[in-house]
């Protein structure tokens, strides 16, 4: 078996002066295939200038990650495919890293990569909705490719100043194997598509400016296509076609998104592991060593092994193992459990056993976690909290049935955040996502962004959202000292005839109780009062009542067990009991999902 190192720091640095130059067509393509339309519709008139090539979705922690289905190629590295294959890996290569691993279990090791091995690389984080067919798994996007292999020759080629002594044979044979051989050959047609202004290849002086083709354009997918059968570069090569050749014969699946098999569900003790995500084992012998004697022997068929990620459990109908007590096992084996279920115990059931036999740890019986972020509060209530790897919190709920299902949005905001929801009905399934739902989730939403330039600005611009009429500059007349004074104030007047004057400090002294005498409320704001106290202070003066920092419900179920999202902002409801969120928080798309569902606008600044 060949097996494939990663290079070492030294050699990543080394290569670095040529990578812009190696990743320019490959990091830039795909942003703009995404920008460019998907369907037959507008599609150039030079067909050779464009492909369509499949990609696949896949879930991870919250996010559809559009993937690029690959074959490891001899001398493939890991490294290489990473810097080669995808934008992600450049914003944050551990990140990156971590979603490969997880997409891609049966790589045990990515250093030992195997030629032949089919793997899913990570090119994007998705939102929902982001390209048409997301939800079924499979997309097909636009892939520019380069008409003219000088261009590829070029976008693969070194800058390369010539040297006293140099000769274009001795270059060549540096990089491309000794004089005469295959390689050679081919180096020297790649060297005069990348300087065709050489017309002499034997002449080339010293402070002479040149390319010299990267011999990495060898392990390109599309390599081969660039010669014709006598070995002569084509004129054209379609780089697409030879990429997607490169995934042949791998199904693409149906969905990215978490299913199952209705035809054979798994049991309820499948299903339970699932939930708690750990791992079942039903096959095999397990052995538990004994300080004299042979090992003990678990037949996993007749007592399944659940495995998490600092624990393993043995299960038993009868509360013995292979026969005997498993008080005698304790001894030898202090980090395994055993839980006794019954045959015809429910997920729940089982579930509830396991978490009874983890015990003890102060994380496993938390009822509640949460997260705060860009002026939203989550708090997520559930029957059991389990500690995951990496700072992450998996959360479980039985729920009643699929109405009072969480909204698959808010799911993936949780997961995105740390915490992995988990809830299921009454006859034993876990909920996973509806593709359906998820290609829907952006719901028509009541969302307006005003930009005011200031108080006054914010005033006005408030006002027009809500309903109300603001006149700005309004003569007011009242009397003091026996005398009648005017003034001039913003007019505010709501549905209703209820009216306010707002004023920004133009009126002083007595002015304003003398106005409040002849029945004008007055709203004065202060310089440093911030948007949202100038809301509380209109509302306030108009009279109207409303919720600061309201709480909702992300599920139609009571909130012993639901996840509860608190917005920081202000919930008005006016006479006709329209309701509108008002606040200066950056919300994130999956809480207007949750607003817009319960018909509440939604105004920010």
């Amino acid at each position: 078996m060949m097996t494939l190192k990663t290079k070492s720091t030294t050699d990543i640095a080394l290569g670095d002066h040529r990578l812009v130059r190696r990743l320019l067509p490959l990091v830039l393509l795909l942003p703009l295939a995404l920008l460019l339309p998907l369907s037959g519709a507008g599609r150039p008139a030079d067909a050779s200038s464009m492909i369509y090539k499949n990609y696949i979705v896949r879930y991870d922690r919250g996010w559809d990650i559009l993937c690029e289905p690959y074959v490891v190629q001899k001398n493939d590295w890991i490294l290489k495919i990473f810097r080669q294959k995808g934008e992600i890996a450049h914003a944050d290569f551990r990140d990156f890293l971590g979603i490969f691993q997880r997409l891609n279990p049966h790589v045990t090791d990515i250093n030992l990569l195997r030629p032949g091995q089919a793997v899913d690389i990570p090119l994007r984080k998705l939102e929902h909705g982001t390209l048409s067919g997301q939800a079924s798994g499979v997309v097909t996007i636009p892939f520019v490719t380069l008409a003219k292999v000088t261009e590829a020759v070029l976008q693969n080629a070194m800058p390369y100043t010539v040297q006293r002594g140099d000769t274009v044979s001795q270059l060549i044979a540096k990089y491309y194997g000794r004089f005469g051989s295959r390689a050679y050959q081919e180096g020297v047609k790649l060297f005069q598509a990348a300087n065709p202004q050489i017309e002499n290849l034997d002449r080339i002086y010293a402070g002479q400016n040149v390319y010299m083709p990267d011999p990495a354009i060898r392990e390109k997918e599309w390599y081969a296509a660039m010669y014709d059968a006598e070995g002569n570069l084509r004129e054209t090569i379609d780089m697409g076609t030879a990429g997607a050749a490169g995934a042949a014969g791998r199904p693409l699946p149906t969905s990215g998104l978490p299913t199952s098999d209705p035809e054979a569900p798994p049991g309820a003790l499948a299903q339970a592991a699932a939930t708690v995500g750990g791992q079942l084992n039903e096959k095999g012998t397990y052995f538990i060593p004994r300080p004299t004697g042979d090992d003990f022997e678990v037949d996993l068929s007749q007592h399944p092994m659940l495995t998490l990620p600092e624990q393993k459990m043995l299960f038993t109908r009868d509360g013995r193992i292979m026969g005997i007590d498993p008080e005698t096992l304790k001894p030898n084996w202090p980090e395994g459990k055993v839980v006794t279920y019954d045959e015809q115990a429910s997920v729940e059931e089982i579930v509830a056993a396991i978490f009874d036999a983890i015990g003890g740890a102060e994380d496993q019986t938390r009822s509640e976690v949460g997260f705060t972020a860009a002026g939203v509060q989550v708090t997520v209530h559930a029957k059991w909290v389990k500690t995951l790897a990496d700072q992450r919190w998996l959360c479980i709920t039985p729920i009643a049935g699929p109405e009072e299902q969480t909204p698959e949005s808010i799911r993936r905001y949780l997961a995105q955040n740390g915490i992995e929801l988990k809830e299921v009905f009454p006859g034993g399934q876990a909920v996973t996502a509806d593709p359906a739902a998820v290609g829907q989730r952006h719901l028509v939403k009541n969302i307006l962004a005003i930009a005011p330039t200031g108080q006054k600005d914010f005033a006005q611009r408030l006002c027009r959202a809500l309903g109300f009429t603001y006149a700005p500059d309004v003569a007011v007349t009242f009397p003091y000292a026996g005398i009648q004074i005017q003034a001039y104030a913003n007019l505010v007047t709501a549905p209703g005839g209820k009216e306010i004057l707002v004023d920004f400090g133009d009126l002083y002294g007595d002015a304003v109780k003398a106005i409040g005498a002849s029945g004008m409320q007055v709203v004065q704001i202060s310089a440093d009062d911030t948007f949202t106290a100038m809301v509380r202070k209109i509302l306030d003066g108009l009279g109207f009542s409303y919720t600061e920092n309201p709480t909702l419900p992300a599920a139609r179920r009571s909130s012993e067990y639901n996840t509860l999202v608190t917005v920081q902002g202000i919930l008005y409801t006016d006479a006709q009991a329209n309701r509108a969120l008002l606040s200066a928080a950056d919300l994130h798309s999956a809480v207007t999902d949750l607003i817009s569902a319960e018909g509440i606008a939604v105004i920010t600044w």
